[in-house]
């Protein structure tokens, strides 16, 4: 996240950001000014998701069932945000 003043204007920018902590990422702050402008990526935006343990046991077990079974499993993932 950062802000700039332009001509008196202030203009908040962030990408996607999740106020829910993860395992390699901190929670996003709420930052302690008021922007005039704010721009926001959003990815998700408002969906709902499962909680994160929910998600990882699915993830798992998938990944386990499929390499018991003689299967070889292949991960691809963007090398941005979480994948990093």
């Amino acid at each position: 996240m950062f802000m700039a003043n332009i001509a008196g204007v202030r203009v908040h920018y962030t990408g996607d950001y999740s106020r829910e902590e993860d395992c390699h990422l901190c929670a996003a702050e709420i930052p302690q000014f008021s922007p005039d402008i704010c721009i926001i990526e959003s990815t998700y935006c408002v969906q709902l998701h499962q909680p994160r343990n929910v998600r990882e046991k699915r993830f798992t077990n998938v990944i386990h069932s499929t390499i018991s079974q003689g299967g070889r499993v292949l991960i691809t993932a963007f090398a941005l945000g979480r994948a990093q």
